[in-house]
């Protein structure tokens, strides 16, 4: 499987398109998410609910991976993604690394996104 090419594909169907649903093709259920100081177990019901959250409060986002890694089942990259249109534009940047088994993502390790693009 071309990792690069999946993680796009998943991007594009699900966030660009703004459409929860399409996790479904994507995410295993129940995926792990780790994150700092914890990790969560979530359903894909659960995952789709935090994605149509994050698209209610980001108008238009727009991500961007930068300096993507793939090495077997593991894709890793520092990401970029804009919300918003015009002078409310606003940039963040953060880390993730997805596990991709047998065609879905079963595990994320994200970093909390922080403001403005990488430098």
């Amino acid at each position: 499987m071309d990792l690069h090419a999946f993680i796009q594909e998943y991007t594009d169907a699900v966030y660009h398109a703004g459409d929860p649903e399409a996790a479904a093709r994507y995410i295993a259920d129940p995926c792990i998410r780790h994150e700092h100081g914890h990790q969560q177990v979530m359903s894909l019901a659960e995952n789709k609910k935090r994605i149509a959250s994050f698209l209610a409060s980001a108008t238009n986002a727009r991500f961007s991976y930068i300096a993507p890694l793939a090495e077997g089942e593991f894709y890793a990259a520092a990401y970029q993604f804009t919300v918003g249109a015009g002078d409310a534009e606003q940039t963040f940047s953060g880390i993730e690394i997805f596990r991709v088994q047998h065609g879905k993502i079963t595990e994320t390790w994200n970093t909390a996104a922080g403001r403005g693009p990488w430098g």
